[in-house]
């Protein structure tokens, strides 16, 4: 299973597991892109040059990556936006959590963190209909 494999099962977990307090239904993660479905949360998991990796003992690697999850979300109504943020907080709470509690991917990898950055609307359609936010997400694991 790859990284970015592992890191959709991951988040898919939290969003669509109603204990964690989201509603998702469905959603649809795609790499490097944006999918425009109907009646499925959009999102898209890009990655980053900025990764690194550092030489261990016994020849293993850790792995410091950098990936953007966009989720595209109503942006229209000052509600809308305001329900955005509230969602965004209950989202970096969750993630801190998970990893408190040590629930990460369970791939064969020796994951450690899985940590939330910044949040913004990184991009807005014109009529403002939707706009997609920007979550900047830190993985560390050694392979």
């Amino acid at each position: 299973m790859t990284v970015y494999e592992s890191l959709v099962n991951w988040l898919n977990a939290i969003l669509t597991d109603p204990q964690n307090g989201f509603n998702f239904d469905a959603i649809i993660i795609d790499l490097e892109m944006i999918p425009n479905w109907q009646d499925s949360m959009n999102a898209g998991l890009f990655s980053s040059p900025n990764d690194i990796h550092t030489s261990l003992m016994a020849g293993q690697v850790r792995h410091t990556e950098f990936k953007s999850f966009y989720l595209r979300l109503p942006f229209k109504e000052h509600n809308e936006r305001l329900s955005n943020e509230a969602f965004f907080e209950k989202f970096r709470k969750c993630i801190y959590e998970k990893n408190v509690e040590g629930f990460l991917p369970s791939d064969g990898r020796d994951w450690h963190e899985i940590s939330c950055g910044g949040i913004y609307p990184a991009q807005r359609q014109e009529d403002n209909q939707y706009a997609d936010y920007l979550i900047a997400l830190k993985l560390i694991f050694i392979e």
